[in-house]
Formats: C-alpha cells, sequence, structure tokens
C-alpha cells in the first residue's frame, strides 16, 4: 500500500536549476517564513524523528534525544531543512543559479524539490513542524487517512490513530436505490445517537 500512496517526485517534477537564489530566498520568505521564524536549535523544535519500523514497515514517531532513532530518519522535516536551505543560500549572490549551488550542496535537492512543487502548488505540502515536540500524528495522518474514507476521529491520546472508516456509509447494495452524494459528511442529526 505505501508504494501506491506515494509518488515519485522525481519522476513528475524536475528541480528548476536555472532558478537564481535571488528567487529561492523570495519563495523560501512567501512560504516557508513561518520555519523561518523557528529557533531549530532549542531541542524542542526538533523532538522528534519520523522513521519506518523494520517490524511493520509503517512510518514511527520517535524521539530524536531519548531514543536512537537518527540513522532511520526519513527526510520529514520540511519546515527544518527549508530553515537549513535558507542558512546555506545567504552568503550566495542572488543572481548565482541554483544548480551552482546543488553541485556544492546536493543534500539540498529534496527540500529545493519540495519548495519548488509548494510554490506551484500550494495545497500541495504541510505546513507545519512535523518533528517539534508538540506535533500530533493524528493530525498529520487525518489527510491521508481521509483518502480511505475516514473522516471520523476520536483520538484518545496524542498518539492515538485509530479511526472510523466509512461511518454510515450505505451499502453496496444500497448505493443503486440512493442518492448518495452527502453520506460521507453526514448532519449531525443523522449520526447523533
Amino acid at each position: 500500500l505505501p508504494a501506491r500512496m506515494s509518488a515519485d517526485e522525481g519522476a513528475g517534477f524536475r528541480i528548476d536549476g536555472g532558478m537564481t537564489v535571488s528567487e529561492l530566498r523570495a519563495v523560501l520568505h512567501r512560504d516557508y517564513a513561518w520555519a523561518l521564524g523557528i529557533d531549530w536549535t532549542r531541542p524542542d523544535a526538533q523532538a522528534r524523528a519520523w522513521y519506518v519500523s523494520a517490524e511493520k514497515l509503517e512510518p514511527r514517531l520517535g524521539e530524536r534525544h531519548l531514543e536512537p532513532v537518527a540513522p532511520y530518519e526519513q527526510p520529514l522535516a520540511p519546515g527544518r531543512d527549508a530553515a537549513a536551505l535558507y542558512a546555506d543560500i545567504a552568503a550566495e549572490d542572488g543572481a548565482t543559479r541554483m544548480a551552482d549551488v546543488l553541485l556544492r550542496r546536493p543534500e539540498h535537492r529534496h527540500i529545493l524539490r519540495r519548495v519548488q512543487i509548494a510554490a506551484r502548488y500550494p495545497y500541495a505540502k504541510i505546513r507545519d513542524n512535523t518533528v517539534g515536540a508538540d506535533v500530533l500524528p493524528i493530525d498529520l495522518l487525518r489527510a491521508k487517512l481521509s483518502f480511505f474514507g475516514a473522516c471520523h476521529f476520536d483520538p484518545r491520546s496524542d498518539r492515538w490513530v485509530r479511526i472510523n472508516m466509512f461511518r454510515n456509509a450505505p451499502f453496496p447494495h444500497e448505493l443503486a436505490k440512493m442518492d448518495f452524494a452527502g453520506w460521507t459528511y453526514p448532519a449531525v442529526q443523522e449520526v447523533t445517537p
């Protein structure tokens, strides 16, 4: 399933190496101002790390300063990475092409691609600190789970991801006999016991 719920961004979106440092700075100020305002040296700003468990091959959120998860960390901290990119281009001449920067600093390829995608598609990326001490996995998973029909969440803790799928959905034999346009998000009076 993960292979079908992800996209090869490299194949579908080539990095624009002709973008200048000046143009990138403007995009970062516009789309990542929230990330540039975070003090990433504070431990709580990077308290968590996303990794994939070897046992179940599912995303997990580990405590960066308490668990040895750093070697397994996935690149799921776009705010932190955008701020690092911004810091690394601070001394660059504004006319420098990003292709030249990436030749010297290839570790920024993934975040430059994300920044360029977000510049073209405003709803393409989560715009929040995904590794901060106050991150709640259920908030991040709501968007992904909605693709599966999950729309009723009742978390019992900040790490609870159990959800109710297709609540009040009609059965297949009922679909042919009804106007089902609104069953996904029914009115409160329709679902209140």
